[in-house]
């Protein structure tokens, strides 16, 4: 028997793929989009302005042509989409919500952190979809930090369950990309995607079969939040793509990994 399920993601293409996929493998009691407003950062070069434009053009064009199909997949079945802001996602009303619709299991992808409300209401039944390896990088943008680091093997997905600390519950699936040559930064952040919800499918599958084991967290990873995703990050990573270094790095990797 299928749990009773409630997804609470984002509004953007690769949150939509989420959503699909989960949706052709089980049916879906209700979608939550939270409207999430970034951080509004003011570049203080031309430089760093030019590189964050290049992202966010960047990703929206890989998005479109990797992510948007999907919202043309038929699904199981039509969930109800509920709408929140981000500042009313720990509201009372919300949580009265999720009290009502009584899932067997809530997964979360791109979200903002849940409250202790929701978390006690909800106990062993609410997991995360974390785009990072846990106990490398926790927190946001954790597909973009290894790059910015150079750490390419720190690339992958977590899907680990929730607790009152930030990705720091315990690890249900982990597993790092494939990385190949020819890859650019935004085929490697969309890769630990696709990667992610691989995992979160693989999960609730064995869950429907027998109860997995998780495996304890053995480190805590460096946090970052979205205040630190500035232009002058992305600046360094733009720098990384563009020289040549990324390539050089990836190539080293394959050589690394044999």
């Amino acid at each position: 028997m299928n749990p009773k399920m409630v997804l609470i993601t984002g509004p953007d293409l690769r949150h939509q793929y989420f959503i699909h996929r989960l949706n052709q493998e089980f049916p879906i009691e209700s979608v939550v989009i939270e409207d999430v407003v970034y951080p509004d950062f003011h570049a203080n070069s031309i430089e760093n302005q030019t590189a964050w434009d290049w992202f966010f053009s960047l990703r929206k064009e890989y998005e479109e042509s990797t992510f948007a199909d999907s919202t043309s997949w038929p699904p199981l079945n039509q969930p109800r989409v509920i709408h929140v802001s981000s500042d009313r996602i720990n509201s009372r009303e919300f949580h009265k919500i999720l009290q009502t619709q009584q899932p067997d299991l809530i997964i979360l992808f791109g979200c903002s952190l849940i409250g202790k409300d929701i978390l006690n209401s909800f106990p062993d039944r609410i997991l995360n979809l974390h785009i990072g390896i846990s106990g490398q990088y926790r927190g946001s943008s954790c597909n973009f930090w290894p790059i910015h680091d150079e750490r390419l093997e720190c690339l992958g997905a977590t899907v680990l369950t929730v607790n009152s600390g930030i990705d720091s519950g315990e690890i249900l699936a982990q597993e790092t990309i494939d990385i190949e040559q020819g890859d650019s930064v935004q085929t490697l952040m969309g890769k630990t995607v696709i990667c992610g919800v691989d995992l979160t499918i693989q999960v609730i599958r064995q869950g429907l079969v027998e109860k997995k084991q998780p495996l304890p967290l053995k480190r805590n990873g460096k946090l970052f939040l979205k205040k630190d995703f500035t232009p002058r990050a992305i600046s360094r990573v733009k720098d990384l793509e563009e020289s040549g270094r990324l390539k050089s790095l990836i190539g080293k990797y394959l050589q690394a990994v044999g």
